[in-house]
């Protein structure tokens, strides 16, 4: 970097928010697919900082990377080539809870945990939840809009955020902060950074609405024999206003993953040709009994914790199978929007007959976001097929009406096939917002679009 730009940062943010110096973590994803080569990491620690960074950098062409907690999967936060990371976790305060509204007022650099804990006193709780609660930050959350696991129940993220603070490219500090529930004046400008991956501008504020945590939970562990299965049982119980999560998992990978825990403590033994299902529900008052029941009619194989320790273990079983699968070699992970009946049969399109390396499918099949992860022995052999594999399943989801990407985001991973999932007009549309924005096209380059 260039001696008289670091001098220039170094006046506007202070020497203690520049990192020269082991940027292994800000320029590698945690998957070690994608690594960039920045050579200079900015940590703002207010939004007039981010303010005068961007101003900088769009009068001297120079491009950034906004990042948050960097635990996404699809390249979106790290670098491509050398451009700077704005790496925002210094701008980490937590204003207020306004326990009329229910709506909390936070920096963008909190983490979603952190967060949670905060509200923990009130009795309230944030509306969404990641396996990666304990790292990801709220801005990251709020510009991929992340899904997660209660969306069956609560829907999307964007639903909840009421108010935000953007600073744009040319360094306007864009004021969008509201806390009202109901606000008919034009257009919702804060819709279009919701979601825009860093490409539009820099989430540094937010008012977020919160739900409030349910007096019960209860977590039902169930064998199935076929996929089939649960479909049914998914058809049965998306009538159940209590349903917070509904998730599936195949044997084949919970089998995998048996070692990994004693076995006393597994609730089944885990069979390569049956199907797992983890729902929960919550409210102010649960009938665990006749859920139970209805449950009854299709399996005679149901786990129910009988504390939080064992609500957490079954938990544990869905949110592991991530973290092991990239402990398998590299894997390819997609996650593609279909309806839920359509699950087996995609893999099964993708890979008939189970042929081909280790691949499973699972997760958020209460939202009809599925998930398929395809294990390689070496990089070399996934780049080979990656192409492959993508043109033929993104082709397949878009023949069913679906989506490309459920809650990851496009980032660099899937950008050369919005065209397929958006069509030229509105991929016309997305650019043209780009430019209005953005210009000198210094936010992220090569993201998204």
């Amino acid at each position: 970097m260039h001696s008289k730009i670091r001098l220039a940062f170094e006046k506007m943010v202070g020497c203690s928010n520049i990192i020269t110096q082991d940027l292994n973590n800000y320029n590698r994803d945690w998957m070690n697919k994608y690594v960039g080569q920045s050579q200079l990491v900015l940590t703002p620690q207010t939004s007039e900082h981010v303010s005068q960074i961007l101003k900088y950098c769009n009068q001297n062409q120079l491009k950034v990377v906004p990042q948050s907690g960097n635990t996404g999967l699809v390249g979106g936060s790290v670098p491509i080539n050398d451009e700077i990371v704005i790496s925002m976790r210094k701008m980490n305060k937590i204003y207020e809870f306004d326990q009329n509204s229910a709506i909390i007022t936070s920096e963008s650099g909190v983490i979603l945990q952190n967060l949670n804990d905060y509200l923990f006193e009130y009795k309230y709780q944030m509306p969404w939840d990641l396996g990666a609660r304990g790292s990801c930050l709220l801005g990251g959350n709020i510009s991929t809009n992340a899904g997660g696991l209660n969306v069956v129940k609560h829907g999307l993220l964007r639903n909840y955020i009421m108010g935000l603070e953007v600073v744009l490219p040319n360094g306007k500090i864009l004021n969008l902060m509201n806390k009202n529930r109901k606000d008919n004046t034009g257009t919702d400008l804060k819709q279009l950074f919701i979601g825009s991956e860093g490409t539009l501008g820099i989430i540094t504020k937010a008012n977020v609405l919160c739900i409030p945590i349910p007096q019960e939970k209860k977590v039902f562990f169930l064998e199935l024999q076929s996929f089939q299965d649960v479909i049914k049982v998914l058809q049965k119980v998306k009538k159940n206003e209590q349903v917070l999560a509904f998730e599936f998992m195949e044997g084949r990978i919970l089998k995998k993953n048996k070692n990994r825990h004693s076995q006393n403590t597994l609730p089944f033994q885990f069979d390569d040709n049956k199907y797992y299902v983890l729902i929960e529900i919550a409210g102010q008052q649960l009938n665990v009994d006749q859920f139970s029941i209805e449950m009854m009619e299709f399996t005679q194989e149901i786990i129910i914790n009988q504390n939080e320790k064992e609500a957490q273990f079954l938990w544990k079983l869905r949110e592991e199978i991530a973290e092991s699968m990239g402990k398998m070699g590299y894997v390819l992970k997609y996650d593609v929007s279909i309806p839920p009946d359509k699950f087996e049969w995609l893999v099964n399109q993708v890979y008939p007959q189970r042929e081909g390396p280790f691949h499973v499918y699972y997760g958020h099949v209460g939202d009809g976001n599925v998930h398929i992860n395809i294990v390689f022995e070496s990089l070399e052999h996934l780049h080979k097929e990656e192409d492959k594999i993508e043109l033929k399943l993104f082709g397949l989801v878009k023949s069913l009406g679906g989506s490309i990407s459920a809650e990851h985001g496009i980032g660099q991973h899937k950008r050369k096939y919005m065209e397929l999932q958006k069509g030229k007009d509105v991929l016309e549309c997305l650019y043209s917002i780009k430019k209005l924005f953005d210009p000198n096209s210094i936010m992220n380059p090569n993201k998204l679009l």
